[in-house]
């Protein structure tokens, strides 16, 4: 059954990257699209965090820790988590400088970034797995968030690839980072016995904390912050912050 939810997440996460390259092949005008997902995938990760995955990580790490050893295993995990998606980041190009860059440069940059965004996916599939072991509801509300992001996500490299590719080959090369998620997951699912421990699975939930402390502050704020479609922006941030609550009375 957990790998069924676990397969069914993943899909998820790749439908949702499909959902940026559709508009990209479908729309010319996407703003009021990309600034509502942003918004809402920023509040919906951020409280995620700080409800869900923070609160059961501590009481993983309680089970073998005293408590002042449990908060620090929850920060410098929390750190780890933001470092390697900060240095796969890096790795990947994402900041090269624009206009400085032509056409066979740029096709090497998004084979690059490909690489990075299959490794970066790979862990994120683990990380649905090991939410599923714990609660089916924060494994869904980590794969919405997850999913949000992925919309930008796709949009951007579509936006990207098909400068360069045609149609077909641009949508092959999205399904093909969406299905990193997949094999994360049933990597994670192989190893179940070791996933299947608090010291793991703590350490899995703040690591992924660090991961969406990352993705909020370079990816969605900055977005946000520059967004010229505020009413949008202001729907997005109320939408998520009436779904965490409703997580809250279900």
């Amino acid at each position: 059954m957990n790998l069924f939810i676990v397969l069914l997440l993943s899909v998820l996460s790749i439908i949702f990257l499909l959902v940026g390259t559709l508009i990209v092949f479908n729309t010319h005008n996407s703003n009021k699209v990309m600034t509502f997902s942003v918004s809402l995938g920023f509040v919906v990760l951020i409280l995620l965090g700080i409800m869900h995955l923070l609160p059961d990580a501590y009481e993983f790490f309680s089970e073998l820790y005293p408590s002042s050893k449990s908060i620090f295993l929850i920060s410098l995990f929390t750190l780890v988590g933001f470092g390697v998606i900060l240095m796969l980041d890096l790795f990947g190009g994402h900041h090269h400088e624009e206009g400085k860059h032509n056409e066979e440069n740029f096709k090497h940059i998004s084979i690059i970034t490909c690489i990075f965004l299959v490794v970066h996916n790979f862990i994120e599939g683990m990380t649905i797995y090991s939410s599923v072991l714990l609660d089916y509801k924060t494994a869904l509300l980590l794969t919405i968030g997850i999913g949000l992001h992925n919309i930008p996500l796709g949009f951007t490299l579509s936006s990207t690839f098909s400068k360069y590719h045609n149609k077909n080959n641009t949508l092959m090369y999205i399904i093909f980072i969406g299905s990193s998620y997949l094999f994360g997951a049933l990597v994670a699912y192989i190893f179940n016995d070791i996933f299947m421990n608090p010291l793991v699975l703590g350490i899995a939930l703040t690591f992924t904390f660090g991961m969406i402390l990352y993705i909020a502050i370079f990816e969605f704020l900055p977005m946000i912050k520059n967004s010229v479609e505020k009413n949008m922006r202001n729907i997005g941030i109320l939408t998520g912050l009436l779904l965490m609550l409703l997580t809250i009375c279900v």
